[in-house]
């Protein structure tokens, strides 16, 4: 009986042959997972520090007053002594912590910063002031509660539109007709 030839095993061989170069093959396979496993843990030694958390921003995006009153008048609470200056903090363009809180809708949270002291005719890097801000997010009750907080409702941009203005562009009609309605009775 002939054996097979050296091209015939490379063409089909034997099972047994197969059967060992897979089994290489797959060994190989291994060897490079368990390195790259063995990488990828060696890698999550030191990172770079994540971004601080903000107590205070948690609190007043999810409408929690509790939790803002016990940021500010808790003096055991880890958070006080922090509390103005994450209150303070602001992005790139000048947008501190109302302004989410504006966007959210959170206006009873607003009214119990307002106890604090903070500024509601703060305005950023371009003129945009929270009923601006309020304006823009069609949020009709964070705009009802600026107002009677006293915000400005003449305050202009850097391209000279008021929050009227601003609820007119991104079609906040409830916002227009209350804004209008403001500005006409004087309640600013």
């Amino acid at each position: 009986m002939a054996t097979a030839s050296a091209p015939a095993l490379r063409r089909g061989g034997s099972a047994g042959a197969k059967e060992e170069a897979y089994s290489r093959k797959m060994e190989s396979k291994e060897e490079i997972v368990d390195s790259a496993n063995k990488s990828e843990h060696e890698n999550l030694g030191p990172q770079e520090e994540p971004a601080p958390f903000n107590p205070l921003l948690r609190a007043c995006l999810t409408g929690d007053t509790e939790g803002v009153q016990q940021i500010f008048e808790d003096l055991e609470d880890p958070d006080h002594e922090k509390a103005n200056r994450l209150l303070m903090e602001k992005d790139i363009v000048g947008r501190g912590l109302l302004y989410a809180t504006c966007m959210a809708g959170q206006s009873d949270v607003i009214r119990t910063l307002a106890r604090y002291g903070v500024d509601l005719k703060d305005k950023t890097a371009r003129g945009y002031t929270l009923l601006h801000c309020a304006a823009a997010w069609g949020q009709l009750e964070t705009l009802k509660t600026l107002i009677e907080l006293e915000a400005d409702i003449y305050a202009t941009t850097s391209r000279g539109e008021k929050a009227r203005d601003i609820a007119c562009r991104y079609e906040q009609t409830e916002c227009v007709a209350f804004l209008d309605w403001a500005g006409k009775s004087g309640n600013t």
